[in-house]
């Protein structure tokens, strides 16, 4: 996004992407051997588990616009700290103060990385927190489907709902109902009118629009057929990817309190994926015992 962040609309992008992605996903449906239906059986959850997912992919690439990729992607992986807070007030799942406390350890990674220096852009970090928020409420939302929905299903919806959002607000824009002018590099990057890609440019939106086909059904899967505790460990990477390929490509080279914010909030997000993964185990191994009793009883 960085690559393309000074010439077109971020709405452009994800429009344009979603329009290839779905062409791809398609082409995945029509030679499955099974019958997948494209309509989600909860469609009103899945609209909204849709718009969550494009405010947060949008807010997102706002965020990478004035802000190094790895600095913007570790403050979106404070993902499952929201999800952990969310699960509580929310959804009323226990949270041990264990966890909590492993929320709050998190939080202060954050305030390591974001430790005052020249480049703090308030309004960059504020996007990308707001991603963070809105993905995990697309997690919580992704819980309920995996129920209900095929993976290629959710993948296709989301993808769906990304491309039809870009566009009704792009049209917006167009007709001048909705008007945004700033030198900011990310609302700049939100407001800039949509022009004809060139060649390179063009190739490279149909590869990001092949991307996301691929890992938007694989991370559905993912979470579909297996629990989220086992996946998430695995999302991680993403930081280290994002260190590397910010150093490859930008030569944004982090610095030592953005190493030690990453390690602090990385180690207590995977303290809270074990935790809740040991509760998991403990829960399920009292089951037999519970019913084992509860069948004694009624044999007396």
């Amino acid at each position: 996004m960085q690559i393309f962040g000074g010439d077109y609309s971020v709405l452009q992008i994800v429009y344009t992407r979603g329009i290839f992605a779905m062409i791809l996903l398609l082409v995945l449906f029509y030679f499955m051997r099974e019958h997948i239906p494209l309509v989600s059986k909860r469609p009103l959850m899945m609209l909204c588990r849709g718009l969550f997912g494009f405010s947060s992919y949008t807010c997102y690439y706002l965020a990478v616009a004035a802000m190094p990729l790895a600095e913007v992607v570790t403050i979106t992986f404070t993902m499952p700290l929201f999800v952990t807070a969310m699960s509580a007030l929310i959804l009323r799942e226990k949270v041990g103060i264990r966890r909590w406390g492993a929320v709050v350890v998190g939080f202060a990674g954050v305030l390591i990385i974001l430790s005052p220096r020249g480049e703090f852009n308030p309004l960059a970090v504020g996007f990308a927190f707001l991603a963070a928020i809105t993905y995990a409420s697309q997690t919580i939302f992704t819980r309920f489907l995996g129920s209900h929905d095929h993976p290629l299903t959710i993948a296709f919806s989301a993808i769906f709902v990304f491309t039809c959002a870009s566009g009704i607000l792009s049209l917006l824009m167009y007709s001048g109902v909705l008007t945004i002018s700033s030198s900011h590099p990310s609302l700049a990057f939100f407001g800039r009118d949509w022009i004809m890609p060139a060649g390179f440019d063009f190739l490279l939106m149909l590869v990001i629009g092949v991307i996301a086909a691929v890992g938007f059904y694989c991370l559905s899967q993912a979470y579909c057929v297996s629990e989220a505790s086992a996946i998430a460990p695995f999302e991680f990477t993403y930081i280290l990817w994002a260190v590397f390929f910010g150093m490859l490509l930008w030569n944004e080279v982090p610095g030592p309190t953005t190493f030690i914010g990453i390690v602090v909030l990385v180690s207590s997000s995977l303290y809270i994926w074990y935790r809740e993964r040991s509760i998991g185990l403990e829960e399920t191994a009292v089951l037999p015992v519970q019913a084992s009793a509860i069948a004694q009883q009624d044999q007396s």
